[in-house]
């Protein structure tokens, strides 16, 4: 028997879990008993049981990661506002990722799938409009649609295409996620 406890290294071993045979120290012997140990079990110390992400987290998960995706994205775009081709290419560039991100993020079981839609389509065009902003001078986001509209344009192209980029919906292998659940594309 090791010395140690699986979940608590800390702690002296006192037996092993009767599930997956790990050694257990003697609090987590008695608080889980014969049900197994932290490591094995789907319920922690408290008995409350995992729970999955619900709707509403997964779209905050969702949110913040396109935010984050519009912030760097910004940041780089910066360096291409009126450089003939890459000024489309940049939003473009940023318009993939943020659909990458808002759908890596967990946005795959948001529902109304509209809502990732716009969640990816908002963060990119954030993006644009902070390349805009953050050029040395600054330029107005809102004005000279001569200038701004073909940028825009390529953000929301590059969320369009990150469907293509990265390959059909997922569907989750049997056993995987919730029961009877399977994950849709991001459309």
């Amino acid at each position: 028997m090791s010395d140690r406890c699986a979940s608590h290294p800390a702690r002296p071993a006192h037996d092993h879990c009767p599930i997956c045979t790990r050694p257990r120290c003697q609090p987590d012997a008695v608080t889980f008993g014969s049900s197994g140990c932290p490591v094995c079990t789907t319920t922690g110390p408290a008995g409350r049981a995992s729970r999955a992400a619900g709707q509403g987290e997964l779209r905050v998960r969702a949110a913040l990661a396109g935010l984050a995706i519009a912030y760097v994205g910004g940041w780089v775009a910066t360096q291409y506002v009126r450089v003939h081709l890459m000024s489309l290419a940049a939003p473009a560039v940023v318009g993939v990722g943020a659909a990458w991100a808002v759908t890596a993020a967990g946005a795959r079981r948001v529902r109304p799938a509209a809502l990732t839609w716009g969640l990816a389509v908002a963060a990119a065009l954030l993006g644009t409009a902070l390349g805009f902003v953050l050029t040395p001078g600054g330029e107005d986001p809102l004005q000279r649609w001569s200038l701004v509209a073909g940028p825009y344009l390529a953000a929301v192209a590059g969320v369009a295409a990150g469907r293509l980029v990265f390959g059909p919906a997922r569907r989750d292998q049997p056993g995987e996620g919730e029961a009877g659940e399977t994950r849709s594309g991001w459309y």
